[in-house]
């Protein structure tokens, strides 16, 4: 069974990918609907672990992969000049730390434009959102350490010089959460509040159940 889940959820990711929107966001499909994988909050969908990292958060603390285990993560892509959806997206993060606070949960967001979001950016950034550092990680570093996390999901970005400055980079604008493992466990729609309530909602069961 679990080898089955995860042979659709690369086939679907795979596509996912390709559909994706970001900051010169292309219109989503009743196709890319679908493979959103916005599972149930109490599925036992599980699908692959996020790959290993090192990376600087928005106070310029080193970051890896597991110190964001031992709890669930919802996380997301942005970047600081976006001015696509990357503002309604962090908006929805800020509504996910707060319908989790008080909870072991964490949030992350990662940026696909690492060149110009360095940790003094990024600390600006988290602020404009209200964003609590020991739990809401701005991350940023190497551009092949981001491309290996996106990989992972089977996500990617694009990134155009030509393009106007806020809308230089496409990417993935889905929560995504994952369980205490680091796997990912359901990829939700960032743009909506829907999409914040069933993040929430998975990435609380997982922490009742951590087992599941």
């Amino acid at each position: 069974m679990a080898a089955r889940f995860r042979t659709v959820f690369a086939a679907a990711l795979a596509v996912a990918a390709l559909v994706s929107g970001g900051c010169s966001k292309e219109a989503e499909t009743s196709t890319s609907t679908r493979l959103r994988l916005d599972v149930e909050a109490a599925s036992t969908f599980r699908g692959d672990v996020l790959a290993d990292f090192t990376l600087t958060d928005q106070l310029g603390r080193s970051v890896t992969r597991a110190d964001l285990a031992g709890a669930p993560v919802v996380l997301d892509f942005i970047f600081t000049t976006c001015t696509g959806p990357c503002p309604r997206v962090s908006a929805h993060m800020s509504l996910v730390q707060e319908r989790t606070a008080g909870s072991k949960i964490s949030l992350a967001s990662f940026s696909v434009d690492p060149e110009t979001d360095t940790p003094e950016v990024l600390k600006a950034y988290s602020e404009e959102h209200h964003a609590d550092p020991q739990r809401w990680r701005f991350l940023t570093g190497a551009e092949e350490q981001i491309d290996a996390v996106l990989r992972s999901l089977w996500l990617a970005r694009s990134k155009s010089e030509e393009a106007a400055l806020g809308m230089r980079v496409t990417h993935s604008t889905r929560l995504i959460v994952l369980d205490a493992r680091g796997a990912v466990r359901g990829m939700y729609d960032g743009e909506s509040e829907q999409g914040v309530d069933a993040a929430v909602a998975r990435a609380r069961w997982l922490l009742e159940h951590p087992d599941a």
